[in-house]
């Protein structure tokens, strides 16, 4: 069985063209796409036990430039520090590994299989959002007798694992600029549903500053 570093060495280089070929910059198994309202984030993670790694894909919203507790540095952001995240797989799977190949030849096919991921599944994502980076907008508050935030279809798809809790919190932030008076909604609406959870603090301070602007 080969190294992470070795592995590595044999994909960087026909990753990396892909990847940038799609716009993203980056080497090795990080790659970062910076664009006027979202960071999109591919990375690949090498297990710990050896032998295989997974693709994951990341996109922040630039309105939440904190994860509650540090300022994000959108530069030299990685998936793994982005709300929302989540492990591209082949269809019909959800926790997929990549076993490396003891040869270069099956890496390299490993590889394009993983460009293929990237391509097939984040890529469409992407040029969603861009095309219309007032998506996360079209999420309504819940009324007194909805089970919880009712999820778009594309958010659903890429199965990012955002907590009922955590939901609100991020489209307070996310929306505390272009759409304050919804922020404010979504700010009490998360207060309501865990008066006492660690980000009571946040939820108070995101109804503040949008108070501050007369929503």
């Amino acid at each position: 069985m080969i190294s992470a570093v070795e592995f590595k060495k044999q994909i960087s280089k026909p990753l990396a063209e892909a990847l940038r070929s799609f716009g993203f910059k980056g080497s090795g198994f990080n790659y970062l796409m910076d664009t006027e309202h979202f960071v999109f984030t591919i990375g690949i993670q090498a297990s710990r036990d050896g032998g295989k790694c997974s693709a994951e894909f990341g996109f922040q919203p630039k309105s939440i430039d904190t994860d509650g507790s540090r300022t994000l540095d959108f530069k030299k952001l990685k998936y793994y520090d982005c709300e929302f995240r989540t492990r591209l797989a082949p269809i019909g799977e959800s926790n997929h590994w990549w076993q490396y190949a003891s040869n270069e030849h099956d890496n390299l096919e490993l590889a394009n299989q993983i460009i293929g991921v990237v391509k097939n599944q984040a890529i469409p994502f992407i040029q969603r959002f861009q095309e219309n980076p007032n998506l996360l907008e079209s999420i309504e508050v819940p009324g007194p007798h909805d089970k919880g935030i009712r999820i778009p279809d594309i958010l659903l798809e890429m199965r990012f694992g955002l907590t009922a809790i955590r939901w609100p919190w991020v489209l307070a932030k996310a929306l505390s600029i272009t759409n304050p008076v919804k922020a404010r909604a979504f700010a009490k609406y998360g207060l309501s549903k865990a008066p006492n959870s660690g980000l009571r603090w946040d939820f108070e301070e995101i109804l503040a500053l949008v108070e501050e602007k007369g929503a």
